[in-house]
């Protein structure tokens, strides 16, 4: 019985060790993501844009604020939130959005589910998005690189 003792106490200990640990990502960062594609002529061209991603623990998750600035042209696009399990090491973020596809002068909406697989390593984020959108035929895009750094608190 004494043996048990122990190893109960270590167990109820662990959950709060976890919780202690920080996970690398939680902060605000200065990013460059993917903004979309545009395809002319058969050929596709990645369209990037500069933003700002706020990442915090939530209980047992992590969920990023992500904000971009639009693209030449294209409109502005509501803060996306983000959500992920908490963990350190890669954060696999998902987001559900729309995309509206131009094809031709005929705007469409399509849902679309973005996967941001994220690793922050110090002050620097690197990472890629894959998007998946629902009920558009042909291949879809490959990941798109994000790169970013961490803003420096001023205070």
């Amino acid at each position: 019985m004494p043996r048990i003792v122990p190893l109960l106490a270590l167990l109820l200990t662990l959950p709060g060790l976890v919780a202690a640990q920080s996970p690398t990502l939680v902060g605000s960062w200065d990013v460059t993501v993917p903004a979309g594609v545009r395809i002319e002529n058969g050929e596709s061209t990645p369209i990037f844009t500069k933003g700002s991603l706020n990442v915090s623990a939530e209980g047992d998750s992590l969920i990023g604020m992500l904000k971009v600035e639009p693209p030449a042209g294209m409109p502005a696009r509501p803060v996306a939130r983000l959500a992920a399990g908490l963990v350190t090491g890669q954060v696999v973020f998902i987001q559900r959005s729309t995309a509206t596809i131009n094809t031709n002068g005929v705007k469409t909406e399509y849902p679309v589910t973005n996967t941001y697989t994220l690793v922050a390593t110090g002050d620097t984020l690197t990472g890629t998005v894959s998007r998946a959108i629902e009920g558009l035929q042909g291949p879809m895009p490959t990941p798109q690189p994000i790169t970013g750094k961490r803003v420096k608190s001023t205070g």
